[in-house]
């Protein structure tokens, strides 16, 4: 184990000494070259490098290790919660006890009912037994659908405190240098935001000045365990669930749940969350007093890698149905509720809708990678009563590769939104741009104020259309399970292209590779792939001169003669780049084929299955070695 540093003060001593050596290298740097001998101290530089960086990393340790510790007690003081009972030892435990024969009544229950029982339980105790439930079972009470939110928000900074201790712990067993303990500082350091109030901006309603109160931050769901573990090398704490409500849930009239997408996480909620203050906020920054909304991450959210397959989504939907129709009991009942959905959360969305969340009264879906492939509109989800809005900003990848389905924002029955001013996947709520605006009067059901966009892929980036013929060539030739498992090589291929980092020339070595790999070279062969990579190469080609040349001030016919010249130039060229390649995979295709003959043969009994099997795997041997012999 590494060197332990645990006590603050201890920390930023050495910090401090750091410091001073640090001051001390450019004057030897100096005496050095006056000497002639710069070149034998050249390890200074990289040695102040570090020297400022680790002082940096010790600073930052310190102060996470300085947050002050709180009683439950304090904890209950936060939502005004009496903790006079709560105190005497075994307290709630009788509480405790009667909650749980209620859950084990309606333990099969519809998720509606279970809360609306467990509702009648929690309010029928007086407030001094509800406080000494809270401490008595914060993990329970914390995270059940039922309980009066006020209650579950002082359980979860409860079990917020507990987590932040175990984890301080953990770090304070780590090397400062550590690979392990960076990330370890990161999640420590979003613990200890939970625990720190917020600073919230309202208008007196006398005259309109701002008033700031610092207010503590209210989660409706914290399971720091839950879910898969993202990096087990850097942390081994999982990547948790959690969610965190801004307003007054109970009396809100208007109630927003955002739904995140790929790796999010509880170390990075933070960055998440920030949309909920922005979307309660108007331009000037004042929070809606009669709004709230919930960031909900709810569900085990996908890494890269894995984010082309829809498990997670269809688990995520589950529970997201099973959250909203339990959190029900707590809202007003003439409440207006919508689903701000971004990303793979789109689908989460999807799924959950499909199965009977119903009780949304508007649907947000943004940067969709697709709703599934059984969703061609907003009609397939039968919900007439149900408004449904899409949001696609220009370069956003991942809305231009349709991994689930078909693109929301191309569905004539939804309301595209405008987003102007945003820029690629993840500028939705961000401050200035046209998107958040959008969003907010969404919230606040000012649709007479909304502002439309009916772009086309072509008109927000050139390369978009032939991004989302590339994957729409790879998925009408693959299983569902296969395009999957390529998930993760495709994901980078497609970022490259839109990023401009990558052409599509560029693209065909690694699409073949990862096809290679995944020994799907049947399914593609590669004449088919590198002829299809060579057509969309040249009509980005085409396309590029086109606009070019009219913005040149070039008439409509001569930027089309000049469009066509590109496009001829580009496909021979392509075909110069992509041959060598097509040569090479097609001798990969037919040793992979004649192997699998072999293999099929060597098993010995040619039963009716193996003897089938064999004349299949022979004659896609022979098919490949002739396409193989023949000439381009």
């Amino acid at each position: 184990m590494g060197m332990v540093l645990a006590d603050p003060v201890m920390l930023e001593k050495l910090a401090a000494s750091m410091d001073r050596t640090a001051k001390e290298i450019p004057a030897l740097r100096r005496k050095a070259s006056e000497l002639d001998v710069l070149s034998e101290v050249g390890h200074l530089s990289p040695l102040l490098s570090y020297l400022n960086e680790t002082a940096r990393e010790l600073r930052k340790k310190a102060g996470i290790l300085r947050t002050p510790s709180e009683s439950p007690f304090g904890a209950l003081a936060q939502y005004g919660l009496p903790a006079g009972l709560a105190r005497k030892p075994g307290a709630g435990k009788e509480f405790e006890a009667g909650l749980k024969k209620v859950l084990a009544k309606y333990e099969t229950a519809v998720p509606e009912a279970r809360a609306r029982a467990v509702k009648d339980y929690v309010e029928g105790l007086t407030p001094e037994q509800q406080a000494a439930l809270v401490v008595a079972d914060p993990a329970t009470v914390g995270n059940l659908d039922g309980v009066p939110p006020p209650l579950r928000f002082a359980a979860n900074r409860i079990s917020i405190q507990r987590q932040y201790e175990k984890e301080k712990r953990h770090l304070e067993g780590l090397a400062a240098d550590g690979p392990a303990s960076h990330r370890s500082l990161v999640r420590l350091k979003a613990l200890a935001q939970f625990l720190a109030p917020r600073t919230q901006k309202t208008r007196n309603p006398k005259d309109g000045s701002p008033v700031y109160s610092d207010v503590p931050r209210q989660f409706l769901v914290f399971q720091p365990d839950a879910g898969s573990v993202a990096d087990p090398e850097q942390s081994p704490f999982a990547d948790g669930k959690i969610a965190e409500v801004v307003g007054n849930l109970e009396t809100a009239k208007d109630v927003a749940f955002r739904i995140p997408g790929i790796t999010n996480r509880l170390d990075n909620f933070q960055g998440f969350t920030q949309g909920a203050f922005d979307l309660m906020a108007d331009p000037k920054g004042f929070e809606r007093t009669d709004g709230a909304v919930v960031s909900w991450l709810g569900y085990d959210t996908p890494e890269l890698g894995d984010s082309i397959d829809p498990a997670k989504a269809e688990a995520g939907g589950r529970d997201l149905g099973v959250f909203r129709r339990g959190i029900d009991v707590n809202l007003r009942p003439d409440v207006t509720t919508g689903i701000f959905a971004h990303s793979y959360g789109t689908l989460v969305t999807s799924k959950a809708l499909q199965c009977g969340m119903d009780n949304v009264n508007k649907v947000v879906f943004m940067g969709s990678p697709g709703l599934g492939l059984n969703i061609r509109s907003m009609a397939d989800f039968d919900m007439p009563n149900t408004q449904f809005f899409a949001m696609r900003a220009p370069e956003d990848v991942v809305s231009y590769t349709q991994g689930h389905g078909g693109d929301p924002a191309d569905f004539p029955d939804a309301i595209r939104l405008g987003t102007k001013g945003a820029v690629g996947h993840s500028e939705y709520y961000k401050l200035g741009k046209g998107g958040l605006g959008n969003l907010r009067r969404v919230f606040a059901g000012e649709n007479d104020q909304l502002e439309t966009t009916d772009t086309t892929l072509d008109e927000e980036m050139i390369g978009a259309t032939e991004v989302r013929s590339l994957v729409g060539f790879l998925q009408e030739r693959l299983t569902p399970d296969e395009v999957a498992r390529l998930g993760g090589d495709i994901d980078p291929i497609a970022q490259g292209i839109v990023s401009g980092r990558m052409g599509f020339t560029d693209a065909a070595g690694p699409l073949y590779v990862s096809l290679k790999d995944y020994d799907l070279l049947d399914k593609v062969p590669p004449s088919e792939l590198f002829s299809e990579v060579t057509s969309l190469a040249s009509d980005v080609a085409a396309k590029e001169t086109n606009k070019r040349m009219l913005a040149g001030g070039s008439s409509e016919e001569k930027a089309i003669l000049y469009a066509g010249a590109a496009k001829a130039a580009s496909w021979g060229l392509a075909e110069v780049v992509t041959q060598p390649l097509e040569v090479a995979a097609k001798g990969t295709r037919a040793v992979n084929n004649w192997t699998q003959f072999a293999e099929v043969l060597a098993e010995g009994d040619l039963n009716t299955e193996t003897w089938k099997k064999s004349l299949d795997k022979g004659s896609d041997a022979v098919t490949a070695t002739i396409d193989l012999l023949n000439p381009f």
